[in-house]
Protein backbone atom coordinates (compact mmCIF):
# COMPACT_ATOMS: atom_id res chain seq x y z
CA UNK A 1 0.00 0.00 0.00
CA UNK A 2 1.54 3.45 -1.01
CA UNK A 3 1.94 6.29 1.20
CA UNK A 4 0.51 9.69 -0.18
CA UNK A 5 1.40 13.43 0.93
CA UNK A 6 -1.34 15.08 1.54
CA UNK A 7 -0.82 18.20 -0.75
CA UNK A 8 -3.34 20.75 1.57
CA UNK A 9 -0.37 21.92 4.01
CA UNK A 10 -1.91 23.90 7.35
CA UNK A 11 -0.45 27.43 7.29
CA UNK A 12 2.57 27.89 9.38
CA UNK A 13 1.87 29.15 12.75
CA UNK A 14 3.24 32.38 15.04
CA UNK A 15 5.05 29.42 16.76
CA UNK A 16 6.71 27.57 13.45
CA UNK A 17 7.50 30.92 12.11
CA UNK A 18 9.28 32.01 15.59
CA UNK A 19 11.52 28.81 15.55
CA UNK A 20 12.38 29.18 11.91
CA UNK A 21 13.58 32.61 12.81
CA UNK A 22 15.48 31.34 16.00
CA UNK A 23 16.84 28.98 13.86
CA UNK A 24 18.30 31.28 10.82
CA UNK A 25 19.94 33.65 13.65
CA UNK A 26 21.89 30.51 14.56
CA UNK A 27 22.69 29.06 11.33
CA UNK A 28 23.62 32.44 9.66
CA UNK A 29 25.93 33.78 11.91
CA UNK A 30 23.47 36.87 13.75
CA UNK A 31 24.37 34.85 16.67
CA UNK A 32 27.78 33.51 16.91
CA UNK A 33 28.50 30.26 18.59
CA UNK A 34 29.18 31.00 21.93
CA UNK A 35 27.18 33.95 22.17
CA UNK A 36 24.74 34.93 24.35
CA UNK A 37 21.10 35.61 23.33
CA UNK A 38 18.39 38.07 24.21
CA UNK A 39 16.16 37.80 27.38
CA UNK A 40 12.96 35.88 26.54
CA UNK A 41 11.30 39.48 27.61
CA UNK A 42 13.16 40.76 24.89
CA UNK A 43 12.71 37.97 22.15
CA UNK A 44 8.79 38.77 22.98
CA UNK A 45 8.87 42.31 22.31
CA UNK A 46 11.26 42.17 19.03
CA UNK A 47 9.12 39.06 17.61
CA UNK A 48 5.35 40.45 18.89
CA UNK A 49 4.28 36.88 20.53
CA UNK A 50 4.09 35.65 23.56
CA UNK A 51 6.78 34.76 26.25
CA UNK A 52 5.40 31.00 26.66
CA UNK A 53 5.94 30.80 22.94
CA UNK A 54 9.13 32.08 23.21
CA UNK A 55 10.08 29.26 26.06
CA UNK A 56 8.36 26.83 24.11
CA UNK A 57 10.88 27.35 21.02
CA UNK A 58 13.66 28.08 22.84
CA UNK A 59 13.18 24.53 24.80
CA UNK A 60 13.27 23.07 21.12
CA UNK A 61 16.60 24.36 20.49
CA UNK A 62 17.99 23.45 23.44
CA UNK A 63 16.64 19.84 23.33
CA UNK A 64 18.33 20.14 19.78
CA UNK A 65 21.64 21.10 21.04
CA UNK A 66 21.58 24.43 19.12
CA UNK A 67 21.25 26.18 22.56
CA UNK A 68 22.19 25.50 26.11
CA UNK A 69 21.18 27.94 29.35
CA UNK A 70 22.93 28.78 32.65
CA UNK A 71 20.85 29.64 35.55
CA UNK A 72 21.79 33.05 36.31
CA UNK A 73 23.54 33.98 33.49
CA UNK A 74 21.69 33.35 30.33
CA UNK A 75 21.09 31.45 27.44
CA UNK A 76 23.72 30.92 24.76
CA UNK A 77 24.50 29.11 21.35
CA UNK A 78 25.94 25.61 21.52
CA UNK A 79 27.89 25.08 18.30
CA UNK A 80 31.72 24.13 18.16
CA UNK A 81 34.65 26.55 17.62
CA UNK A 82 34.72 27.27 13.84
CA UNK A 83 37.11 30.19 13.68
CA UNK A 84 40.29 28.16 11.80
CA UNK A 85 40.19 27.19 8.62
CA UNK A 86 41.96 23.52 9.51
CA UNK A 87 39.62 22.78 12.05
CA UNK A 88 37.60 19.21 12.21
CA UNK A 89 34.35 21.51 11.70
CA UNK A 90 35.70 22.97 8.52
CA UNK A 91 37.17 20.18 7.11
CA UNK A 92 33.20 18.63 7.72
CA UNK A 93 31.27 20.85 6.30
CA UNK A 94 33.60 20.58 3.34
CA UNK A 95 32.86 17.25 3.19
CA UNK A 96 30.76 15.57 -0.13
CA UNK A 97 27.32 14.25 0.35
CA UNK A 98 28.75 10.85 -0.06
CA UNK A 99 31.66 11.36 3.25
CA UNK A 100 28.89 12.99 4.99
CA UNK A 101 26.26 9.67 4.72
CA UNK A 102 29.48 7.21 5.15
CA UNK A 103 30.16 9.15 8.70
CA UNK A 104 26.41 9.18 9.48
CA UNK A 105 26.02 5.68 8.99
CA UNK A 106 28.99 5.34 11.24
CA UNK A 107 27.45 7.31 13.92
CA UNK A 108 23.85 7.28 14.24
CA UNK A 109 22.79 3.55 14.35
CA UNK A 110 24.83 3.16 17.63
CA UNK A 111 23.40 6.75 18.78
CA UNK A 112 19.95 5.19 18.50
CA UNK A 113 20.41 2.75 20.55
CA UNK A 114 22.24 5.01 23.19
CA UNK A 115 19.04 7.01 23.20
CA UNK A 116 16.39 4.44 23.25
CA UNK A 117 18.52 3.94 26.94
CA UNK A 118 18.83 7.15 27.98
CA UNK A 119 15.72 9.38 26.78
CA UNK A 120 13.49 10.92 28.82
CA UNK A 121 10.05 11.42 28.12
CA UNK A 122 10.50 15.16 27.73
CA UNK A 123 13.07 14.16 24.60
CA UNK A 124 11.26 11.98 23.51
CA UNK A 125 7.86 14.06 23.02
CA UNK A 126 10.23 16.97 21.75
CA UNK A 127 11.40 14.09 18.86
CA UNK A 128 7.85 13.70 18.16
CA UNK A 129 7.02 17.11 17.54
CA UNK A 130 9.64 17.59 15.45
CA UNK A 131 8.38 14.99 13.17
CA UNK A 132 5.03 16.87 13.58
CA UNK A 133 5.71 19.97 12.39
CA UNK A 134 8.13 18.29 9.47
CA UNK A 135 5.17 16.52 8.12
CA UNK A 136 3.15 19.82 8.11
CA UNK A 137 5.86 21.71 6.79
CA UNK A 138 4.52 23.43 3.40
CA UNK A 139 7.72 23.51 1.36
CA UNK A 140 11.52 21.17 1.34
CA UNK A 141 13.51 23.82 3.20
CA UNK A 142 11.05 23.73 6.25
CA UNK A 143 10.91 19.98 6.22
CA UNK A 144 14.60 19.53 6.25
CA UNK A 145 14.82 21.90 8.96
CA UNK A 146 12.82 19.88 11.26
CA UNK A 147 14.14 16.14 10.16
CA UNK A 148 17.65 17.85 11.38
CA UNK A 149 16.28 19.11 14.18
CA UNK A 150 14.62 15.37 15.23
CA UNK A 151 18.04 14.04 14.42
CA UNK A 152 19.83 16.80 16.56
CA UNK A 153 17.35 16.24 19.48
CA UNK A 154 18.18 12.51 19.38
CA UNK A 155 21.68 12.80 19.19
CA UNK A 156 21.32 15.22 22.80
CA UNK A 157 19.34 12.38 23.98
CA UNK A 158 22.54 10.10 24.39
CA UNK A 159 23.99 13.54 26.95
CA UNK A 160 27.41 13.07 25.44
CA UNK A 161 29.02 16.51 24.62
CA UNK A 162 31.47 15.48 22.42
CA UNK A 163 28.95 13.38 19.90
CA UNK A 164 27.11 16.19 20.47
CA UNK A 165 29.13 18.81 19.25
CA UNK A 166 30.58 16.57 15.97
CA UNK A 167 27.38 16.01 15.13
CA UNK A 168 26.39 19.59 15.25
CA UNK A 169 29.14 20.02 12.91
CA UNK A 170 27.79 17.17 10.73
CA UNK A 171 24.26 18.63 10.30
CA UNK A 172 26.03 22.00 9.19
CA UNK A 173 26.01 20.78 5.95
CA UNK A 174 22.35 20.60 5.95
CA UNK A 175 22.42 24.05 5.84
CA UNK A 176 24.87 24.85 3.08
CA UNK A 177 23.31 25.93 -0.13
CA UNK A 178 24.57 23.24 -2.15
CA UNK A 179 23.18 20.32 -0.12
CA UNK A 180 20.10 22.10 -0.03
CA UNK A 181 19.75 22.18 -3.82
CA UNK A 182 20.37 18.38 -3.63
CA UNK A 183 17.95 17.89 -1.34
CA UNK A 184 15.40 20.07 -3.33
CA UNK A 185 15.88 17.57 -6.11
CA UNK A 186 15.14 14.62 -4.38
CA UNK A 187 12.91 15.16 -1.44
CA UNK A 188 9.60 14.38 -3.66
CA UNK A 189 6.07 14.31 -1.88
CA UNK A 190 6.71 10.63 -2.16
CA UNK A 191 10.45 10.40 -0.87
CA UNK A 192 8.82 12.38 2.12
CA UNK A 193 6.16 10.20 2.79
CA UNK A 194 9.04 7.81 3.17
CA UNK A 195 11.10 9.77 5.11
CA UNK A 196 8.11 10.68 7.50
CA UNK A 197 7.13 6.71 7.87
CA UNK A 198 11.19 5.94 8.51
CA UNK A 199 11.33 8.53 11.28
CA UNK A 200 8.23 7.42 13.29
CA UNK A 201 9.77 3.46 13.02
CA UNK A 202 12.57 5.05 14.63
CA UNK A 203 10.60 7.09 17.17
CA UNK A 204 8.49 3.74 18.13
CA UNK A 205 11.88 1.94 18.84
CA UNK A 206 13.01 4.26 21.14
CA UNK A 207 9.97 4.47 22.78
CA UNK A 208 10.02 1.08 23.32
CA UNK A 209 13.22 1.21 24.80
CA UNK A 210 14.38 -1.38 22.36
CA UNK A 211 17.79 -0.54 21.44
CA UNK A 212 18.63 -3.22 19.04
CA UNK A 213 15.61 -2.11 16.88
CA UNK A 214 16.20 1.48 16.64
CA UNK A 215 19.69 1.33 15.45
CA UNK A 216 18.82 -0.66 12.72
CA UNK A 217 15.54 1.14 12.03
CA UNK A 218 18.49 4.48 11.49
CA UNK A 219 20.96 2.12 9.80
CA UNK A 220 17.76 1.39 7.09
CA UNK A 221 16.81 5.08 7.17
CA UNK A 222 20.11 6.40 6.27
CA UNK A 223 20.88 3.35 3.97
CA UNK A 224 17.79 4.97 2.08
CA UNK A 225 18.56 8.30 2.13
CA UNK A 226 22.51 7.56 0.60
CA UNK A 227 20.73 6.07 -1.87
CA UNK A 228 18.26 8.92 -3.00
CA UNK A 229 21.36 11.12 -2.89
CA UNK A 230 24.34 9.29 -4.22
CA UNK A 231 23.31 6.27 -5.55
CA UNK A 232 23.97 2.67 -3.78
Amino acid sequence: MSIEVSQRMPKQTSADRLLLSLQEAIDVGRWKPGERIPTERALSDHYGVARNTIRRALQQLEDAGRIVRHVGRGTFVEQGKRTQPNDLAHRIENASPAEIMEVRLMIEPQAAECAAARANGAELDAMAECLEKGERAPTVAEFEMWDGLFHQALIAACRNQLLIDIYDAINAVRRKADWAALKARVVTPARRAVTQKQHRDILAALRARDAQRAGLEMKNHLLDVRRSLVGS
